[in-house]
Formats: C-alpha cells, sequence, structure tokens
C-alpha cells in the first residue's frame, strides 16, 4: 500500500481534491434556472415512457440520457444519482489527464494543469462544471474522447476507435478526431485493421439505437432540421457573438480581440479571460515547433485542435471551453520550450489560487437550500426563496398536473415531480424564435397544461430580457386570455402562477 501510494502520490491527492470539493459543496452545483436540470428532467421522463426526438425535443446527442435514464432505473431518480455520475465521471478526466500529461510533461508542471483545472472546472458555480453540468453528453464525452486519445497513444487503436465512438453518441463537436485516428493506426501498424475496427466503431451506435426504441428515422431528422434551423437564428448569432463562445467567421474580430488582450497584463488574471489565449497560441507554436516534435506529440496536438474546435478563441471561464482545459492544457505544455516550462507552472498555479478562490467565493453565496424527497440543491438568496415558496405552493396541487415554468424552470418540474411539456419545456427567446409564437400556442392549446408559471427571469443572453415584455408577447396574451392569474410569488425572482 504504502509503495502505491508513493509510486502514484501525485494522482492520489489530485483525486482526493475532487472528492474533498464534491464533499464541501455538495449540491451548490449547476443552476436552477439554466439547464442543467434538462438533464434530470429528460431521462425521468424516458423512464416515463417518453421517446427522445419523437416525444421529446433536444438538441444534444443521445447517449448521456440513456446513460442517465439507465442509472435512474438502478438507483433511483433523485439528484444524487446524477451528482454521482459526475463525480466518478470527473475522477476519471483526471486520472486521464495525468496519465497522458506525465507521457510528455514532469511531474510538477503536470500536478499544476491538474490543480487549475480543479480551479476553473470542479469548483465553477455555474453550469458548466464538473458534477452537475449544462450537459452531461459533454462530460461524458470528454472522458470518452481522453480515453481514446489514451488508446492511441498505447497503440490499441480498437479501444480507440470504440471511445471515440462513444464519444461522437454523447457530444457531436468530437466527429472530427477519426481521421487522425486512422492515420495513427495505418502510420503505426501499417494496415487499418477493418474486422475490429468497424464492430467498435458501429457498437457504441447500436446500444444507442437500442436505447432510442421508438423514434423512428423521420423523427430524428426532424430534430436535426429543427437544430439546423436554430443554428441560423438571430437571436442565437446574438447568444455567440456577446459571450464568444464559438468559432464563426463573422465572429473573428472578437476572436483578434480576445488574442490582443492576452497583451495587456491586466488581463493576465482577469478571471473569465485568462485563457482566451491559449488556442491560437498553440497554434502559432505548433506551426513553428512542428519538426522538433515526435509522432505522439503531434497526434495530441493536432487532435487538440480538432476535438476543441468548437471554442477556438474563446476558451473562456464561464462558456463551455473550459471542458477542454485538460487538452490546451497539455498541448500547451508539450509546446512550450523545456526552459519556460517552470515558468508555465508557476503562472498556472497563480491562476488556480485566483480562480479558485473567486470560484469558492460564488459557491459560498448558494446559501438557500432547497430540499424535496427528489435531492438537495443550493442556490443564492434571490432564487431560493422564490423558487421554494413556488414548490411548496405546487406540491399543494394534484400530483397529476401538468405545469410549465417559463422561460426557464424544469428545477421545478423536477423537484416538485410535476410533469412539463416534452417538446416546450423551455421558451427561452431561441426556442420561440426557432418554433414561432403560432406554433406554441397551438401546442398550449392542445397540451392545455394545468398551470402555467411565468417569471421574470432574464433572458438577455439572447438579446430579449423578459417573456411576455420584449418576446413571446403574443404567447403572454394568449396565456392571460385563456387562463387566470392564480397567485404571484415574489421571493427575489418573481413568479406569475396562472391555472386553467
Amino acid at each position: 500500500m504504502m509503495k502505491f501510494l508513493k509510486n502514484n502520490w501525485q494522482i492520489c491527492f489530485i483525486e482526493s481534491l475532487v472528492i474533498l470539493a464534491f464533499i464541501i459543496f455538495y449540491g451548490q452545483f449547476g443552476d436552477v434556472n439554466v439547464d442543467s436540470f434538462r438533464e434530470a428532467y429528460i431521462p425521468e421522463q424516458m423512464l416515463a415512457g417518453k421517446i427522445l426526438y419523437r416525444n421529446i425535443f433536444t438538441i444534444y446527442a443521445p447517449l448521456a440520457y440513456i446513460i442517465n435514464a439507465l442509472l435512474f432505473f438502478i438507483f433511483g431518480i433523485h439528484l444524487k444519482t446524477l451528482y454521482f455520475a459526475g463525480l466518478f465521471s470527473t475522477m476519471g478526466i483526471f486520472y486521464l489527464t495525468n496519465k497522458l500529461a506525465r507521457k510528455f510533461l514532469d511531474a510538477n508542471l503536470t500536478l499544476c494543469i491538474c490543480l487549475f483545472i480543479i480551479s476553473a472546472l470542479v469548483l465553477s458555480p455555474n453550469v458548466f462544471n464538473a458534477f452537475f453540468p449544462y450537459s452531461y453528453g459533454l462530460l461524458y464525452g470528454v472522458l470518452f474522447i481522453l480515453l481514446s486519445f489514451y488508446f492511441v497513444l498505447n497503440k490499441k487503436f480498437s479501444f480507440a476507435y470504440l471511445f471515440y465512438s462513444l464519444a461522437i453518441c454523447s457530444k457531436y463537436e468530437f466527429l472530427f478526431l477519426l481521421p487522425m485516428i486512422i492515420y495513427a493506426e495505418i502510420l503505426r501498424t501499417k494496415h487499418f485493421n477493418w474486422k475490429i475496427n468497424l464492430p467498435a466503431l458501429f457498437l457504441p451506435a447500436l446500444i444507442t439505437i437500442i436505447g432510442l426504441k421508438g423514434a423512428s428515422i423521420t423523427d430524428i431528422l426532424t430534430s436535426f432540421g429543427l437544430i439546423i434551423q436554430m443554428g441560423a437564428t438571430k437571436t442565437l448569432y446574438w447568444f455567440y457573438s456577446s459571450m464568444g463562445l464559438s468559432f464563426r467567421l463573422e465572429l473573428i474580430p472578437i476572436y483578434l480581440i480576445n488574442f490582443v488582450k492576452f497583451l495587456i497584463p491586466v488581463y493576465w488574471v482577469k478571471y473569465q479571460e485568462i485563457l482566451v489565449w491559449v488556442m491560437p497560441a498553440i497554434i502559432i507554436l505548433f506551426v513553428l515547433r512542428y519538426k522538433k516534435l515526435n509522432f505522439n506529440k503531434k497526434f495530441f496536438v493536432f487532435g487538440t485542435l480538432l476535438v476543441s474546435a468548437k471554442v477556438f478563441c474563446a476558451l473562456t471561464l464561464q462558456a463551455y471551453g473550459v471542458f477542454f482545459l485538460p487538452f490546451a492544457l497539455i498541448s500547451l505544455g508539450i509546446l512550450t520550450p523545456h526552459k519556460f516550462r517552470n515558468g508555465l507552472a508557476i503562472l498556472l498555479l497563480i491562476w488556480a489560487i485566483v480562480v479558485g478562490g473567486q470560484n469558492i467565493s460564488a459557491l459560498n453565496k448558494k446559501d438557500v437550500k432547497i430540499s424535496t424527497e427528489r435531492g438537495v440543491i443550493k442556490t443564492t438568496r434571490i432564487n431560493g426563496r422564490a423558487l421554494n415558496k413556488l414548490i411548496t405552493y405546487l406540491e399543494k396541487t394534484d400530483k397529476n398536473s401538468k405545469i410549465v415554468v417559463y422561460p426557464e424552470g424544469l428545477c421545478v418540474n423536477f423537484l416538485s415531480s410535476r410533469e412539463s411539456d416534452s417538446k416546450f419545456y423551455s421558451l427561452i427567446p431561441l426556442y420561440v424564435e426557432t418554433f414561432g409564437e403560432d406554433v406554441i400556442t397551438k401546442r398550449l392549446e392542445i397540451t392545455k397544461p394545468d398551470y402555467i408559471v411565468i417569471s421574470d427571469y432574464d433572458t438577455s443572453a439572447y438579446y430579449y430580457t423578459k417573456f411576455g415584455q420584449d418576446y413571446a408577447t403574443n404567447i403572454y396574451d394568449w396565456i392571460k386570455n385563456n387562463y387566470k392569474l392564480d397567485t404571484t410569488i415574489d421571493g427575489g425572482m418573481i413568479f406569475e402562477v396562472f391555472t386553467r
């Protein structure tokens, strides 16, 4: 035992910090308004007989929902099931990050990389965190694609294809890595072993298809058509433009501005924009040092660019770029000349302290507990007091009541064990623009929810600020004409509860 700890003290230390963060801040991760509870609600509805892409609309890949539905089936429909799924996935990510980094970097730089990822991802107070994220598909996808990298570097290509395929079924943006895996196999083994590789590639797809039993090709194609339609909306363009979250040709000026910020010392320790320069730096250094790199280093760096294309020039800590830190920081370490690596380690350690301190401060502000038989989550006072009042009110209604909370509020449905609408469970500006107000009101006329709850939640990230005031005004008028205002709950946030 002592020999094991001596040989593996670093990864044991890192994993201990992850577990400690999970215990100390249990229930304080995620967001009660945005995204997180979609990850709980959809698997619950799948267990209730709803079919993904037929009855349940989602823009995300299916495998994570299938996995979480299975976990709910085994361990119970409870928040702790998802919390522990996040914990074990995160521990796997750190184990692989450590193993991969040590192939190229020394122990000190590897440790500092892991410490920074803990401060930025594990301790993140928003939806881009490791334990209760906005998308378990991305969390599982990162774990699977790290496994794919690991098996490529260890020349076990059938496993590399298997985990690559699992990653694709979890999150689509990992798609571009496949040519690199094929190239690596042909270069290393002089052939492509199709008898083993093709089954490995298609097994996850087969598992996913079985999990989607009941959804037709038409259902799936219709959903993808809506996703494409959503990608062309003006509200989504505003979201990407204002947040700088993913690569678009039109956003090159924003990316250049972010890169220039690196030249201004004050931005070097600014919390959200510490790493906006990393991806451009990786590309520049990769070109300059290409001839000095062996194949494994070339594979890792180029693979990083392929799987991280969506966060090019936008690796900010308030967005999903934070999930790509293992790839970006290991690649940065590989490309940094040896004489500068100790400096990089010190810089990462300083940033880890800065980011970790700010994140812990934000987590501690989530001091209001929301607790039901479905689990516990903590949030800020402005959210928590109002949500506690609303959930208490709705728990007195018929258990079979159908309740929709707009613009977002699946937290209310999951924690009160009340069904929402499986198509329009969210009406942020993006969804209203995609589907149109006429389609949405027609759906409400058909489904006739028992209660419609409207909050004053700020949706300005999608340009429009308030539901019923500067967007969805026709829907709001329809609600007022067909439902009566039963009560108004004010506890920081304001909820209007309409009854049919």
